[in-house]
């Protein structure tokens, strides 16, 4: 069974949903005239779940407590889809008249779900379909659903967060958190019932047993919130992930994506930090980077499946994306055959040469004016910097003169080292190297001088079987005579 293969940090993430569908197949043998018994690719392909794609993209992608469902979002026309993992295919489809901006599951299933539109309308669907709609007063931006006391928070462009209770049926009164830039992502803490809310210019909490702000942090431009134990992680619109200690007002630690992206998600496991931004899914762990995954098409969402090492991608493309990290756990219960198919598979060694290529830093793309060239193909992110063509590198140093600067400094340098090591020999410091003296050529041991006197060691060029040896020779030796 042959499965795409992506290698980083020496860690093996087997793509499952890299081959073409079964319409795509069916396409192109028809283009082509060719039977599909023959086509290899068809024949060793892997569809983990059947029909798990959009007409356009997919926007985002839950599972369910019970792992019984996976729950996702797309377009285009805006739809929900809902996949039964014990037959791996689609349970139903419902149609939407908006795009959806986010939805939540409000049970352990997918009987019941609330999601925010486009259009400012908030739809509640039950096990047979839509229950309710309401609108809301402004732009929605986030949602999210607390349990403990059914409210349904949404945040807007504005500094309202608007509370919807699920058991009333009724609005109860919103958040009122004065900023004026409005709220980009919400996040929440369950065990301490705190709710966090991220801004353009600092980052709330809210006691939800007492409604009111406890604390507010200094932390801009966040995008996306993550919890965990007393640790709370807040992604940047720079592309930063800073872990925070909740006792703390200082980030315990900042990881950096290099595409300085704004952070869409974070996920929080045990030591284990991913996160994701448009171009890369990367895996944190303590200190240092675990790997990372780069899909073709610009990531919207993700998931991880529970207690297991997959992981589910909401994509620009109608495809969503299975990846299978086996380093990191199990293939899901629903999935057990992806263990033996990992270890049976053809495992096709990818070398990647980077021969033509010269390595940057920051640092060195800023000495360059080069920054605008970030977020581009011409770069790409490669460890701690950037990796760019060496054609384009020599370009850019000639643009910015750097060629003569360096030819400069070095000519300096020698004359510098010359001068002082004259002075050092004036002084006395150094004595003066001898010129060398050479060495009289030895004579040849008297044992072998009868290998140039003996006539039985000369080559006779006039002997027939000299001739015969050397052909060519003799062809330029006739060729010589006749022209004279």
């Amino acid at each position: 069974m042959t499965l795409s293969i992506t290698i980083s940090q020496q860690i093996k993430a087997y793509n499952l949903a890299a081959c073409p569908t079964l319409p795509e197949f069916l396409e192109t043998a028809y283009k082509t005239q060719k039977s599909l018994k023959k086509n290899e690719q068809f024949r060793k392909r892997i569809e983990v779940i059947q029909g798990f794609e959009f007409n356009t993209a997919s926007t985002q992608i839950e599972e369910s407590n019970d792992q019984q469902y996976i729950v996702a979002a797309g377009l285009y026309a805006p739809s929900i889809k809902i996949f039964e993992t014990s037959q791996l295919s689609m349970k139903c489809s419902r149609g939407l008249d908006s795009e959806i901006v986010k939805f939540c599951l409000l049970g352990d299933d997918y009987k019941k779900i609330a999601m925010v539109c486009e259009d400012r309308n908030i739809e509640l669907h039950a096990q047979y379909g839509k229950h309710f709609k309401l609108r809301v007063p402004k732009q929605p931006t986030d949602m999210i659903y607390n349990p403990y006391n059914c409210n349904l928070l949404v945040s807007s462009q504005n500094e309202d967060i608007t509370r919807l209770n699920l058991e009333l049926g009724s609005f109860v009164e919103s958040y009122n958190l004065q900023q004026e830039t409005g709220v980009n992502c919400l996040g929440m803490h369950d065990q301490l019932q705190l709710g966090f809310v991220g801004g353009n210019k600092q980052l709330s909490i809210i006691d939800f047993r007492s409604d009111q702000v406890v604390q507010q942090l200094g932390v801009c431009d966040v995008t996306s919130i993550a919890t965990q134990n007393l640790q709370v992680a807040l992604g940047t619109k720079e592309g930063q992930i800073k872990l925070f200690d909740l006792r703390k007002h200082i980030p315990i630690n900042i990881y950096q994506h290099q595409y300085r992206l704004p952070i869409k998600k974070i996920v929080m496991k045990d030591d284990m930090i991913v996160s994701c931004d448009a171009k890369i899914l990367k895996f944190w762990q303590g200190n240092r980077l675990f790997t990372n995954i780069e899909p073709q098409s610009e990531i919207n969402s993700f998931t991880w499946v529970k207690n297991s090492g997959m992981f589910l991608l909401a994509l620009e493309q109608p495809r969503m994306g299975i990846y299978f990290i086996p380093q990191l756990n199990a293939a899901p219960k629903w999935c057990p055959f992806l263990d033996n198919l990992t270890e049976e598979m053809e495992e096709e060694e990818q070398q990647t040469v980077y021969d033509e290529y010269k390595f940057l830093s920051y640092e060195e793309l800023e000495r360059l004016d080069a920054l605008h060239l970030l977020e581009t193909a011409m770069l790409k992110p490669y460890s701690h910097g950037y990796l760019i063509h060496l054609k384009l590198y020599l370009k850019l140093r000639q643009q910015k003169g750097l060629d003569f600067e360096d030819y400069k400094q070095k000519r300096i340098q020698q004359n510098y080292e010359k001068q002082l090591e004259a002075e050092r020999v004036n002084k006395g410091y150094v004595i003066p190297e001898e010129p060398e003296i050479e060495q009289p050529v030895k004579q040849i041991d008297p044992r072998f001088s009868k290998l140039l006197k003996d006539n039985d060691f000369t080559v006779d060029k006039k002997s027939e079987a000299w001739k015969r040896a050397h052909p060519s020779e003799v062809r330029k030796q006739i060729s010589k005579t006749k022209k004279r």
